[in-house]
């Protein structure tokens, strides 16, 4: 069942908050957002996949779900600085510079499993075709730091 605009300001606003948690179902997998601490006076709101994020997700493309292109975050990097580039073009100029090093301009793109505020996750899920919501208020940080390996 899709997800109406009322219980998209309600998730929105819920996640605003300090404690929040919000679970969705997209396709098989089971999606959970919690707010969670990044540094020591800053939040964000990271996204679990089945109750699980792994490091190699960030890396390697075959073996994460298939689901993280469209639930996590893209960013994108230049691979060369704005001083690089502008270094490059003084010494042979634009068009030799990207004779030269064609991949000048380019930009690496990857994702990464939070978001800085609930309505830039609130925009990218709005877009997404089998998104359900299970629950608004569904585990805490507690509930994770429970099965955590590093705690046991």
């Amino acid at each position: 069942m899709a997800i109406t605009k009322e219980q998209w300001a309600e998730i929105e606003k819920h996640l605003a908050g300090l404690f929040s948690s919000v679970i969705f179902k997209y396709g098989e997998f089971e999606i959970t957002v919690t707010r969670g601490r990044v540094s020591e006076s800053k939040t964000s709101l990271v996204v679990y996949v089945d109750d699980v994020i792994k490091g190699a997700w960030f890396i390697e493309d075959k073996e994460r779900p298939s689901c993280i292109p469209d639930v996590w975050r893209k960013r994108t990097r230049a691979k060369y600085t704005a001083k690089s580039i502008k270094d490059a073009e003084k010494i042979w100029g634009k068009r030799r510079a990207k004779k030269e090093m064609p991949e000048l301009y380019e930009k690496n793109e990857y994702h990464v499993c939070d978001f800085s505020t609930a309505k830039s996750l609130v925009r990218q899920y709005i877009k997404l075709e089998n998104l359900e919501l299970i629950k608004i208020g569904g585990k805490s940080f507690d509930d994770y730091i429970k099965v955590s390996p590093w705690t046991q």
